[in-house]
């Protein structure tokens, strides 16, 4: 009998626009050491709106490239593979 662990599936592949955010926050907590606000990703992006930047992060989390606590500052974290 094997025990043999799965490895988790790969991550979704990402559109034009998810691909340039996911990759500015790689970018953004290599530089600080922290992640990004979504007010900053506002401001990188023209969104208009926090729940402008969160739909396009809610998208990456559910496609595997990002992980954030919920209700805490600065948490937002890459998980998928770095392009």
């Amino acid at each position: 009998m094997s025990t043999a662990t799965k490895e988790p599936p790969p991550p979704a592949s990402l559109t034009e626009r998810q691909q340039a955010i996911y990759e500015w926050v790689v970018a953004y907590c290599e530089t600080h050491g922290y992640s990004p606000t979504f007010r900053e990703l506002c401001k990188a992006f023209g969104i208009k709106s926090p729940n402008g930047a969160f739909c396009h992060l809610k998208a990456l989390r559910r496609k595997g490239w990002l992980c954030w606590g919920e209700r805490s500052p600065r948490t937002l974290r890459p998980i998928g593979g770095v392009k």
